[in-house]
Order: structure tokens, then C-alpha cells, then sequence
């Protein structure tokens, strides 16, 4: 089933194609096939520091899915041999809202859950030739971010649409992200919490973008607040998933 072969997304393909047999399944014979909810909750920032600036968010949205669950410590190179469950729909998450919001079904098996690997509603499959963002996305972007940003008496309003792309061609945005849990014969829900806006905003250096004095300014996607807020999306400050048993 893990055939060198096939480029990544024909293998991700071929995972789909087999989870949703009843007859066969990638993490092994004879598993239990398990179908639960997964939500979204988000830890509605306050204030955001970022440097001397105080940041406040007016809109704050972010496309999550689709998301690949894996046996393996790496689901990277190894999805097709050890894939075991599967949220194939994509989501807009509102980051300022507090209330859980439905993310859909997880169709897969019983057994352990080692990594996750997922896209922020934007997708890059061998066959295409550059990334696509998916209808579900905000605008067409992964992320959208307006608010504004305060020193003192200074006042900046600021607006991002950020694309969270896969590094290249055939892989997803977030390749490979360590979990923990074992899904069993007792009913499981899994919740994707996001906790992380205020992070994406902290790094991002509000002095340079208050330098030419305007009076608001839209992030641009080949400056340095783009980017750090990407790679953060990418690399640093991830959703965190947690599974538990439903009541």
C-alpha cells in the first residue's frame, strides 16, 4: 500500500480510497472501524502584546482542514502504511468566537494515534500545478486578520490575508505534527483548540509597519510580518488536538 511509486498525494488519495472500504483498512486487518465528531474551540485572545504595541482584533479567521491521522511518530513519508483516520471536510474557524464550532466526522479505526498532518484550507496536489485554495477558505486565503494596533497615542489599523501553502508540490501545509492518543471501542470526540492568534501577532514587528506613518497599511505577502505570521501557522504555533471519550 506504501508504493514508492506513487507521488505523496496519490498515496494520500489511495488512504482515502481504502478508509472508506469496509473491507479494508491501513493500519492493519481486523480493526474496528470508529466514526466521531471533531469541533473547534478557540481561547479568544484579549489584548496582544506585541512589542510596545497593544494589538485589538476585529476579524479573526482561519480555514482548517483537510487532516490525515496517523500510527506513526512522522505521518510525512509513511501516511498510506499507517494512516488510521481521516477529517476530510474544510472549516472556517472564527478565532473570536467561543463556542465550539463543528469541524465534521473523523472516519477511521481503533488504535493508536502517534502524528497528524493537515492543510489550512489551502491544497497543492501533484496533479495541479500551484496551490489551490479550497471554497471553504476565507476570501481566498488560509488566514484573515484585521484589527488594530496601538502605542501610546499612535494607532495603526492593519488588515492580513495570509496563505498557509504547502512547501512544495504533493505535500500539506503542516506535514507532520506529534499527538498522542488511542481511540478505542468507547465513543471518542476530538477537539482542535487554537490558541494561537495571539501568537501568530506577537512576533510581527509593528515598528516597521508603522514606519511610513500611515494611518492603517495592509500586510503584504512578500514582507517580513507575512511571512513570520506563516511560518508561526507552519512551524511554531499549531492547533493542539485532544481526544476524549464522549460523555
Amino acid at each position: 500500500m506504501n508504493d514508492p511509486s506513487l507521488p505523496l498525494a496519490a498515496r494520500r488519495l489511495l488512504a482515502v480510497v481504502l478508509l472508506a472500504s469496509p473491507a479494508v483498512g491501513c493500519a492493519g486487518t481486523g480493526q474496528p472501524e470508529v466514526t466521531y465528531a471533531a469541533h473547534a474551540e478557540v481561547a479568544v485572545p484579549g489584548e496582544i502584546a506585541a512589542g510596545a504595541w497593544t494589538i485589538a482584533l476585529d476579524e479573526a479567521t482561519v480555514a482548517f482542514g483537510p487532516a490525515y491521522f496517523c500510527a506513526a511518530e512522522s505521518g510525512a513519508s509513511t501516511l498510506c502504511d499507517t494512516a488510521i483516520a481521516e477529517l476530510t471536510t474544510i472549516t472556517r474557524v472564527d478565532l473570536l468566537d467561543p463556542a465550539p464550532q463543528p469541524l465534521g466526522l473523523v472516519h477511521g479505526f481503533e488504535g493508536e494515534i502517534r502524528s497528524v498532518s493537515f492543510n489550512y484550507g489551502i491544497h497543492w496536489f501533484s496533479t495541479e500545478s500551484s496551490p489551490t485554495p479550497a471554497p471553504e477558505a476565507p476570501g481566498v486565503s488560509s488566514v484573515h486578520l484585521r484589527g488594530r494596533a496601538t502605542r501610546g497615542a499612535e494607532a495603526l489599523d492593519f488588515e492580513a490575508d495570509v496563505d498557509a501553502v504547502p512547501q512544495r508540490q504533493g505535500l500539506l501545509a503542516v506535514p507532520s505534527l506529534a499527538v498522542a492518543a488511542s481511540v478505542g471501542a468507547a465513543p471518542a470526540r476530538l477537539a482542535v483548540r487554537f490558541d494561537v492568534v495571539d501568537e501568530w501577532l506577537a512576533s510581527v514587528d509593528f515598528d516597521a509597519l508603522a514606519a511610513g506613518g500611515a494611518a492603517s497599511v495592509t500586510i503584504a505577502p512578500d514582507s517580513p510580518a507575512y511571512q513570520r505570521i506563516r511560518y508561526d501557522m507552519i512551524a511554531v504555533h499549531r492547533p493542539q488536538f485532544l481526544w476524549s471519550t464522549s460523555p
